[in-house]
């Protein structure tokens, strides 16, 4: 195996905490808020790069204007679909009320405000008794469905605010139909809440901040389509599209909602749904589940062969909640089981029936939210150095493990 760094382009922020300012500033919400009004501000279950700084900026700006802001978690099911589990959530996302500066709130209470499709729409009872909201989400590609609107504002309205019981009510309908029914919800709810804001977040391919944006609340919908377009370019993307297998080092919401994202694997696991024609991928050996995921295992069914330390950390009730309410249950499925990393690792590779293992095409990825840096087996690189600009981080090695059967880690290389 060899270390390589992708060379993508960087298209960060050089002061997020100015463009903040200054997209607040032309906002013109002193027109739309009047003083002493309690405002509402999302923040849902994802690791977004500047996060709790992009709240803290709009939380500071809404109290010059001598309103009330708070944060309202905003996550659907997510956190054990609990309060005390969303709060956790915000918590380990750096969303405090010391960090932030204002009250951090949640709530399973929904008002049943009309219905779309024959779904009931659910608002959280918190956002639904508040003067205004105001919507911050990442736009980016969905890992369960694609269209117009798919993870970004949208989203954070119609299922974010409707909690539990709106998120599961709009899983019902089943994927097929979420490209649909997610706007439609979100219209109604436009209809019963007063959004004064939408900021719209895009990364670029090293986690990066690369733009936020004022999304006209008329035009949410519409303007996100065409943001989504630019965050599907930003995204980053394994170097080959076909792999005899792929190691995985952690997975977890963290990471991704379905712990492994499934624009990076190629992989959907969901009923009636075709499989991504690529990236190709034959095996997926995933070797742990990260402490931030709070046991939250959703996305483990991605996988072929995991290992006894990662089972060991699931917490059954929590990710069941979750794949339940998407009703997508195989992605919570457990894949074989081995009791060390080398033995689920030598297992996916003699299922490989592959004689020469000279010839199996391997990657190594830490987890799939960070894949600039990753490491291919040797018989990959001249088909990655013709096509991509890469750095190569030192020199071939084999796979090493300790005496617990556990991979030594990368190299530090960055």
């Amino acid at each position: 195996m060899i270390t390589i760094k992708q060379n993508l382009p960087r298209q960060g922020l050089d002061d997020v905490r100015n463009e903040v300012r200054r997209i607040l500033a032309e906002s013109r919400l002193e027109q739309k808020l009047r003083p002493g009004a309690k405002v509402a501000i999302t923040a849902g279950s994802r690791g977004i790069a500047n996060i709790a700084l992009i709240i803290r900026e709009t939380v500071d700006y809404l109290k010059r204007l001598n309103t009330k802001p708070f944060v309202l978690a905003a996550m659907g099911s997510h956190g054990g679909g609990t309060i005390q589990g969303q709060l956790k959530v915000l918590a380990d996302l750096g969303i405090t009320s010391e960090s932030i500066g204002a009250p951090i709130m949640a709530t399973v209470e929904t008002v049943i405000t009309g219905s779309f499709a024959g779904i009931a729409v659910h608002i959280s009872q918190l956002a639904y008794e508040s003067d205004a909201v105001i919507l911050i989400n990442r736009v980016k590609p969905h890992t369960s469905f694609h269209g117009p609107n798919e993870s970004g504002l949208v989203k954070m309205l119609a299922v974010g605010l409707g909690g539990p019981l709106g998120a599961a009510a709009i899983h019902a309908t089943g994927v097929s139909a979420l490209s649909h029914i997610i706007p439609g919800v979100a219209s109604v709810m436009q209809k019963h809440l007063n959004i004064a804001l939408g900021l719209a977040i895009i990364e670029d391919a090293y986690e990066s901040t690369k733009k936020i944006v004022s999304v006209p609340v008329e035009n949410i919908a519409s303007e996100e389509t065409i943001l989504l377009q630019e965050a599907y370019e930003a995204m980053p993307r394994l170097p080959v599209n076909n792999l005899d297998l792929l190691i995985v080092e952690e997975m977890g919401k963290c990471f991704s909602g379905t712990g492994m994202d499934t624009n990076i694997i190629g992989r959907m696991r969901i009923q009636g749904i075709p499989e991504p024609p690529s990236p190709a991928i034959k095996r997926i050996v995933v070797l742990n589940l990260a402490t931030a995921s709070h046991g939250n295992a959703y996305g483990l069914g991605l996988a072929d062969f995991t290992t006894r330390q990662l089972v060991n950390k699931i917490d059954f009730e929590v990710t069941y909640l979750n794949a339940v309410t998407s009703t997508f249950v195989q992605r919570a499925m457990i894949p074989m089981t081995l009791p060390t990393e080398k033995a689920a690792i030598e297992a996916a590779v003699n299922s490989l029936g592959i004689k020469e293992i000279s010839q199996i095409r391997i990657a190594r990825l830490r987890n799939t939210l960070h894949i600039t840096e990753l490491q291919v087996s040797e018989n990959l690189l001249e088909e990655i150095s013709s096509t991509l600009s890469i750095d190569i981080m030192g020199l071939p090695n084999p796979l090493q493990f300790n005496s617990n059967g556990n991979l030594y880690p990368f190299l530090d290389t960055v």
